[in-house]
């Protein structure tokens, strides 16, 4: 019997979700299980990022194990951190579900409980850290951005757009067409912040 099995956290968490047919975020999943007690969620410290990722990896893996459970009677679960639902059962459903679990890497991700003990404080920061980065880019990027006369915000961005962006600028600034050679160390400079960035 594993720790799920023992915490009854299956059978908790489908009475929860049938009792919200609307369905719940994580967040409201995580305060229903610390409220009804749950072994694995009472003591859980969302302010404290190990313990956030931790409580996040345990819930997802018992969604995930709730799922197949629920896929083998032909039933399903919507699951992601702002709705996690029960869904109504499908026709056809088994060959749809047995494709949906070959091809479902965070499924692989979260059933392996050595992702959950093989990532400490360091590696939790680590991955904020970038996601940080992603969502909110250091000043340099900003400052970068403004330069080449980019208001949009750089995750929303294509590559493709920025370096079509990017030449246009240097057309228009190169020397050889009246620009200065200032203005284009600048775009130059500017250029290459970004996309040490984006690397």
């Amino acid at each position: 019997m594993d720790i799920l099995e023992k915490t009854g956290l299956l059978t908790t968490l489908q009475r929860v979700l049938q009792s919200n047919p609307a369905g719940l975020s994580e967040y409201q999943l995580i305060q229903q299980l610390k409220q009804l007690q749950q072994p694995l969620f009472i003591g859980a410290n969302l302010s404290d990022v190990l313990s956030l990722f931790r409580t996040h990896f345990l819930l997802f893996h018992g969604l995930y194990r709730l799922r197949d459970t629920l896929r083998a009677a032909e039933q399903d679960l919507q699951i992601s951190p702002l709705l996690i639902q029960l869904l109504p059962a499908t026709t056809n459903y088994a060959a749809a579900t047995q494709a949906l679990n070959l091809n479902d890497p965070l499924r692989a991700y979260y059933l392996d409980l050595n992702n959950l003990t093989a990532t400490d404080r360091a590696a939790v920061e680590q991955l904020l850290n970038n996601i940080r980065n992603q969502l909110d880019p250091p000043d340099a990027v900003l400052e970068a951005l403004a330069e080449l006369g980019i208001e949009q915000p750089l995750h929303s961005l294509s590559s493709k757009d920025l370096r079509s962006h990017y030449r246009q600028l240097v057309s228009r600034h190169h020397p050889d067409r009246g620009g200065s050679t200032e203005r284009l160390q600048h775009i130059n400079r500017a250029m290459d912040i970004i996309t040490t960035y984006q690397a």
